[in-house]
């Protein structure tokens, strides 16, 4: 194997089997985290429940929970519910580092593509995405292969069929996170730096538009819902860090990715499998622009309506994966180049640039491996739902209740019912399903002291990080105020993101009487 002599399907194959081995190294981590438990149990609602929901609420992954349902109805709980959830994530981070090898493959050149697509199947935060039960890798995937559609449309001008591909994959795209519009930014960028010429902006312009039409409705009605972003805040330059450190790494893992990034600019010669007669897109011109561009857009707007989240533009990643390839294949040609001083020329097809090139590509993946492995454990998310209805099913006894603080810890439940079966939801009036919402619905906060007479024990079950002192509700504040007056606590147990506590009645006395 020589650099830039690399033909065929290998380049782009070779990324999607390391992507789909990745993807399933460790996939069952056995607990879905809360965002995952919501995908689960909203996806699982009957089609009519699931519209009157999206139509109060969560509109913006509703082209998500309509692609889960008929994978989930396959499933009847959450054990093997948990690794089908992640199945469509896993596969379009499969398909997304095919499409990366084959965006560099077309603009660079099949070495480039093979050493890009794989650089970005080995890149961590993908991995924590590919197992992931939300959009993001969806929308990576899509984005991924709005970006090679757009680049084969320049090549081929004549054929129309390129274009409508890329609206089609922007359409998705968007639908599925309405957010991926700024990589319409950096593909503007793209033609704009790489002259691409007049008759491919002519023909961008109007296959954005027609990408963009579907998702109109879309962005109506979920303007209308904003107030689940209600709890984001300004980003600073500390978020701007923690997305390089999230994308690049941290450390020495990050300073061999910042020097590929370098390399990746410096002057080189055309690509040994490049057609002259076809106009390409610069690898350069494609990849810097979506590294920077959607990142540099969502902080912007952020600054004016906080919706900022390093995971809406996740799919940047593919720009710097593009980069890092871009500067493994640098990496060898300076290697020959240095190696064959009499040569004269930069031949590419020698040995060492290869030896390099490829111990490059595995120092990262080596440094990668605590990351790595860190991505797939549960620890890796923000709690741990699963372990908090494990602590009920172990510990309740028949005549127990059961109090979530504040009623939305109640998606514990929700994702996990067959653990909470000992015991009574004295607050419940309506499920979350059957209110068609996220949060289920709870009596007046008049009736709670009331609905926990001659209740012997109750679980109180709350995120750990959040304080009884930050509990404000009138639900909640009577539900703390009967556990204060009428209950002692009898236990206190701590699992990954929540504490659960079990209140004893003052007249079964203290324990051990």
């Amino acid at each position: 194997m020589s650099i830039g002599t690399l033909r065929g399907r290998p380049a782009v194959v070779v990324p999607a089997v390391v992507a789909l081995v990745a993807g399933f190294w460790g996939v069952d981590r056995g607990s879905m985290w809360h965002d995952e438990a919501t995908s689960f149990t909203v996806a699982r609602r009957s089609l009519p429940a699931l519209w009157n929901t999206l139509g109060e609420v969560d509109a913006v992954h509703g082209l998500y929970y309509l692609m889960l349902h008929p994978l989930l109805a396959l499933v009847s709980g959450p054990d093997p519910g948990e690794v089908v959830l992640r199945l469509p994530s896993v596969l379009a981070t499969c398909v997304a580092a095919a499409g990366v090898a084959a965006v560099a493959a077309h603009t660079a050149s099949s070495w480039t593509g093979l050493l890009a697509g794989l650089a970005y199947a080995t890149t961590p935060v993908v991995s924590y995405y590919a197992q992931e039960g939300r959009s993001y890798a969806l929308v990576t995937a899509a984005v991924v292969l709005a970006t090679l559609s757009l680049a084969r449309a320049v090549s081929e001008p004549r054929r129309r069929r390129w274009w409508v591909l890329y609206g089609a994959a922007v359409s998705v795209g968007c639908l599925l996170n309405v957010f991926a519009v700024f990589a319409l930014l950096a593909h503007a960028v793209t033609l704009l730096v790489s002259r691409a010429g007049r008759t491919a902006l002519v023909r961008w312009v109007p296959a954005c538009a027609a990408g963009l039409v579907p998702v109109a409705p879309l962005v109506w009605v979920s303007s209308t819902q904003q107030g689940q972003v209600g709890w984001l805040t300004r980003p600073g330059w500390e978020a701007v860090g923690e997305l390089v450190t999230r994308l690049a790494g941290t450390g020495v893992l990050l300073a061999v990715t910042a020097g590929l990034v370098v390399l990746a600019f410096l002057p080189g010669r055309p690509a040994d499998d490049a057609s002259p007669a076809a106009p390409r897109l610069p690898l350069l011109a494609v990849a810097a622009p979506m590294a920077v561009l959607p990142p540099a857009a969502l902080l912007a707007v952020s600054q004016l309506k906080p919706f900022y989240q390093d995971r809406y533009i996740l799919y940047a990643v593919i720009g710097l994966a593009w980069l890092v390839g871009a500067g493994l294949a640098a990496a060898g040609r300076l290697t020959v180049a240095l190696t064959e001083p009499l040569s004269g020329r930069l031949s590419g097809r020698r040995g060492p640039g290869v030896v390099v090139a490829c111990a490059l590509l595995g120092a990262t993946a080596v440094l990668a491996l605590p990351s790595q492995a860190d991505v797939r454990r549960i620890t890796s998310r923000n709690d741990d739902p699963a372990g908090a209805a494990r602590v009920i099913m172990e510990g309740a006894r028949p005549g127990d209740a059961v109090l979530f603080l504040p009623v939305g810890r109640r998606i514990v439940a929700d994702a996990y019912p067959e653990d909470f079966a000992a015991v009574r939801e004295v607050a419940l009036t309506r499920t979350a399903a059957q209110a068609g919402a996220l949060i289920s619905e709870e009596i007046p906060a008049n009736r709670i002291a009331a609905a926990l007479r001659d209740v012997p024990r109750v679980w109180a079950i709350q995120r750990s990080r959040i304080k009884d002192a930050r509990l404000t509700t009138p639900q909640d504040l009577a539900k703390l105020r009967s556990l204060r007056d009428d209950y002692h606590q009898a236990s206190r147990t701590r699992v990954h993101g929540y504490v659960i506590r079990l209140f004893v009645s003052e007249s079964a006395g203290p324990p051990g009487r």
